[in-house]
């Protein structure tokens, strides 16, 4: 078995077997450049492409690439085995599942001589304090992520596991206490892998996702909350039990108002923050949500062939939504196309779709192995069937990934994609606060039922309902209706408002009916 290099723009050998093509790749990780994507080409010169892998070496500076290493020291592009201060890392699930679909010789012999810190652990600890390593190659890839999920790909089992755990608050001066369990069944249909939190406006949904964020940040601050094992009880103590702080391996947080409590956190390696703040007292600016946020996510989607993958995947589930399949974003993945000709194309689409795109792609771009996403309120962006659109995209996502979603949520178009085990309602009564699970079957009810006996829209007839039900019989589009009201009109009834011609427009169409079930 040998291993070669190839320069980024050299076609793949002829005729070669038992050859490891190692393609270079000048993608530059904080100054460090050591990616490649790898190839395989076996005894009966069948190509095998295997993925992207990233090759660092003890003592590595960001001014020598690794490839112009090994040239130096092999005199050449030609190996058999890389030296021993060498080190590398597949950069992803698949490139180890596609590992382990070969003969076991021959896994054994690639990983072996290419000192993958996956097949031998031991590296782990010997190349953990080189800047190289915790920098470049751990770059998206986390601790836990190495020593569970690529190893039991690597070892042949499932690379889904299932998720049990709780999250409690204790009771506070202004806020009392709550208890929230939440449940993945790996594989389960319909998925789990999304939950809900439900209650109008006031009841502490944002609070207690901004929580959950302060309790992965600070592991040891209980004061908003901790998570814990689900039903496990210290024998001792008769306390809950805290899950282990390698439960998650990281934790994005999405919300895109400017009222939200969230706060980006630079210093944290695994937190990320999707949204408007650029610290917690400032602002974004506008034109550099794309020019920066999307074009560095979007960029590192194009460079990493799982992730572009990915990416194109969830933009064909989002062309469920009409405008979506018009736009054929799939295609911005070439090469050819500069950041100026993307953002351009970005630039002409609507603040929904657009909203949806810097989402996704950041998702896409941050999300690994065992990840909890947070996301508060994503309707307020979206129109209905945008917004169910990005509901089954962000779960294929998190299936894909092997993570799982929280969203504090007011859109029953949210709850008619999962399923009521996956969906808390909060009720608080002055500072006693409630969490119940919902009668109604939620996944693939109608929307109308979910309106009627979840939110509980439709029997309140007075007051700004009943003139909102008047305007909206008389046919009007949301934003006309918005325009006739001087857009005076509050959160609630916006989302009020928008539930309201959704239900109009089933009917008119032949869609809405009610089960007698």
């Amino acid at each position: 078995m040998r291993f070669r290099l190839l320069n980024r723009d050299e076609s793949m050998p002829q005729n070669a077997q038992n050859l490891v093509c190692l393609l270079i790749d000048n993608w530059n990780d904080y100054s460090y450049i050591t990616m490649f994507f790898m190839s395989f080409f076996d005894s009966d010169g069948v190509l095998h492409e295997i993925g992207n892998i990233k090759i660092g070496f003890k003592g590595q500076v960001e001014t020598i690439p690794t490839h112009a290493e090994i040239k130096n020291r092999f005199d050449g592009r030609v190996f058999d085995k890389l030296p021993d201060n060498f080190i590398s890392l597949g950069q992803d699930v698949d490139f180890y599942s596609r590992i382990f679909e070969l003969s076991n010789e021959v896994k054994d012999i690639i990983l072996k001589n290419l000192n993958d810190v996956v097949y031998n652990p031991d590296l782990l600890d010997e190349f953990q304090n080189e800047p190289v390593f915790y920098t470049s190659l751990m770059r998206h890839v986390s601790e836990p992520t190495i020593k569970e999920q690529f190893r039991r790909v690597l070892e042949g089992k499932s690379p889904l596991t299932d998720f049990t755990f709780s999250f409690i608050r204790n009771r506070q001066d202004s806020m009392g206490k709550i208890t929230l369990e939440f449940e993945v069944k790996a594989n389960s249909v319909p998925s789990t892998n999304i939950h809900a939190i439900i209650g109008r406006n006031g009841v502490g949904k944002t609070t207690l996702l901004n929580g959950m964020i302060k309790s992965f940040i600070n592991k040891n601050d209980y004061k908003d909350g901790a998570f814990y094992k689900k039903e496990k009880i210290h024998f001792f103590t008769n306390t809950p039990i805290k899950i282990s702080d390698e439960y998650f391996s990281r934790l994005v947080a999405v919300s895109f108002s400017v009222f939200d409590p969230f706060i980006p956190n630079n210093d944290e390696k695994n937190y990320s923050y999707i949204g408007l703040k650029k610290s917690e007292t400032q602002l974004k600016e506008p034109k550099k949500y794309f020019e920066e946020d999307f074009w560095l996510s979007f960029l590192e989607c194009r460079s990493f062939s799982f992730k572009r993958d990915l990416w194109v995947k969830a933009i064909q589930n989002l062309e469920s939504d009409n405008n979506f399949a018009e736009m054929n974003l799939s295609h911005l993945m070439n090469e050819c196309f500069s950041k100026d000709i993307v953002l351009q194309f970005i630039n002409r689409m609507s603040s929904g779709h657009a909203f949806v795109l810097l989402t996704i792609t950041q998702l896409v771009a941050k999300v690994e192995e065992k990840t909890l996403v947070l996301l508060d309120e994503p309707e307020s962006h979206l129109h209905p069937p945008l917004l169910s659109a990005f509901i089954r995209t962000l779960s294929e996502l998190l299936d894909n990934r092997n993570a799982i979603a929280i969203v504090a949520t007011h859109s029953p178009v949210v709850l008619q994609e999962i399923p009521k085990s996956c969906i808390w309602k909060i009720v608080r009564t002055g500072i006693e606060t409630k969490a119940y699970r919902l009668v109604t079957e939620t996944f693939g009810e109608n929307i109308g039922i979910l309106t009627r006996e979840v939110f509980g829209l439709e029997v309140e007839k007075s007051g700004f309902h009943k003139l909102l039900n008047e305007s909206v019989n008389k046919g009007g589009t949301y934003e006309s209706i918005l325009e006739s009201y001087n857009y005076q009109l509050g959160k609630e009834g916006k989302l009020i408002l928008k539930t309201l011609i959704r239900l109009r427009d089933e009917k008119n169409q032949g869609f809405f009916y009610y089960d007698k079930d």
